[in-house]
């Protein structure tokens, strides 16, 4: 079985939350697996579900369930509005069979943030894996760590720097990962309306 994680929309707006449109409105049906194929899976509080996407996969939350409604994308005035508006924007165009285009920067890592993200995550399965932290040092940052008397890998910076990298997983891990799923620096509302 292969685990999905479940994004709440209020700790990642790219997570689009799907509900039944008002009476009147000619709106398509979602969920509808011939239209929109899904990974999905149903909790408490409804289907959360992933379309794939070569542009970037969109993220679901569908208030109803499983049961298929004249669909109404909500999009909450805050700080994330623009956020979801262009994800929005991105599932119609998908649902139009057209191509939906990258998610928002704001959505995408950077290639520092992949880059340091991959170093923690090599550091942290080294480490769990049983290599001491010296071999560690040695394969990630400089193999010349590996020949170091003693004494200079005691003081060496390489030592330090992965002490700082292996003390951002443990953070990233305890659920340090949700600085990564919303904007660094959101726009504050001013007099009730966005900037």
């Amino acid at each position: 079985m292969t685990a999905r994680p479940v994004w709440e929309p209020l700790r990642f707006p790219a997570v689009l939350t799907v509900t039944a449109a008002p009476d009147g409105f000619a709106a398509c049906s979602l969920p509808d697996p011939h239209t929109l194929p899904i990974l999905s899976e149903l909790t408490g509080d409804g289907l959360h579900a992933v379309v794939a996407d070569s542009d970037g996969d969109h993220q679901l939350w569908f208030v109803a369930g499983r049961k298929a409604v004249r669909a109404a994308i909500l999009l909450p005035i805050d700080p994330s509005f623009w956020w979801r508006y262009r994800n929005a924007g991105r599932l119609v165009r998908r649902l139009e069979g057209q191509r939906s285009g990258r998610p928002p920067r704001d959505q995408r890592l950077s290639a520092f943030q992949l880059h340091r993200a991959a170093l923690m995550l090599r550091a942290w399965d080294g480490i769990e894996s049983g290599a001491s932290r010296r071999t560690v040092a040695s394969v990630l940052l400089n193999q010349n760590v590996a020949t170091l008397r003693a004494l200079d890998w005691k003081d060496a910076p390489e030592r330090r720097r992965l002490a700082r990298i292996l003390t951002a997983s443990r953070d990233t891990i305890e659920r340090g990962y949700l600085r990564w799923l919303a904007p660094r620096h959101r726009p504050a509302m001013r007099g009730g309306t966005l900037p």
